[in-house]
């Protein structure tokens, strides 16, 4: 079946739309509560976190901070898990950047005129024009932040997406019913391989989340990719322990699938 992901700009329907295809179809709707419940089950601090720094642009020292690093570690393995379930509508948190070249992904973008988004941010906030407006620039700037510091990509870049609807033009009804016809046909372009790298990566995530946030190791330099056959640990160690330790911890999380252990004293 095919995966939607949904950019947006601020006040453009993404929510509506995005649980009314999900409720049609019979799709996972995967928005900020999905991904908060996911992280508050790896511990209540990441639950505080996700309310905190979702979908903000990182602070220099905040994308090295170990916690940080767990943090985007748990988003992304949350995505990757419900794509690879397929039937999934994922909104925003650079899910069209980790999916780019998953075939069966249709990534959408959704933008409407500003003068309309301050009207709609007027009447749902009960907010004056100049509060509405400030509050339209500084999510939008977050947003497009948050996806520069982790993924180098320009948000608003319509190169990156299949389609983009206005929906200062089309209702939201309407968008929710042209995506809801396209998906439907959307899933016959998926590809074993394309299933494949989909997979592989979702466990990836899942054992790189593991390994970043857990409180018994802290390896800076610790790297955790696919390289199409195993899962692959790199890095620099401080002895013997913490070697079999992450060691350990990835094949226990990957759950017999391969792992190559690259990791070396400093």
């Amino acid at each position: 079946m095919a995966i939607l992901t949904l950019s947006r700009v601020h006040q453009t329907g993404s929510p509506e739309i995005g649980q009314a295809v999900a409720d049609q179809l019979g799709y996972d709707f995967v928005d900020k509560f999905c991904i908060y419940d996911n992280l508050r089950a790896a511990g209540e601090k990441w639950g505080k976190l996700a309310q905190e720094l979702d979908e903000e642009r990182p602070q220099l020292w905040e994308k090295y901070d170990r916690e940080y690093r767990g943090f985007i570690a748990l988003i992304e393995s949350t995505i990757y898990h419900y794509a690879a379930k397929d039937r999934a509508v994922i909104l925003g948190r650079g899910s069209a950047f980790l999916l780019h070249d998953i075939p069966q992904v249709l990534k959408v973008r959704l933008h409407a005129p500003l003068g309309v988004r301050i009207e709609r941010v007027m009447l749902n906030e009960q907010v004056d024009r100049k509060t509405a407006e400030a509050l339209i620039e500084k999510t939008d700037k977050s947003r497009a932040g948050y996806v520069l510091a982790i993924y180098g990509k320009q948000l608003k870049d319509i190169e990156n997406y299949d389609l983009s609807f206005n929906t200062g033009i089309q209702t939201y009804a309407q968008v929710t019913q042209n995506l809801v016809e396209i998906l439907k046909g959307w899933d016959q372009r998926a590809t074993a391989e394309g299933r494949q790298r989909l997979n592989n990566r979702a466990l990836t995530a899942k054992v790189k989340a593991r390994l970043y946030t857990s409180p018994e190791l802290f390896i800076p330099s610790l790297e955790i990719f696919h390289d199409g056959s195993a899962i692959v640990l790199k890095g620099l160690i401080h002895d013997p322990k913490e070697y079999h330790l992450i060691e350990a911890v990835a094949r226990e999380e990957s759950g017999g699938y391969p792992v190559r252990n690259e990791l070396h004293y400093r």
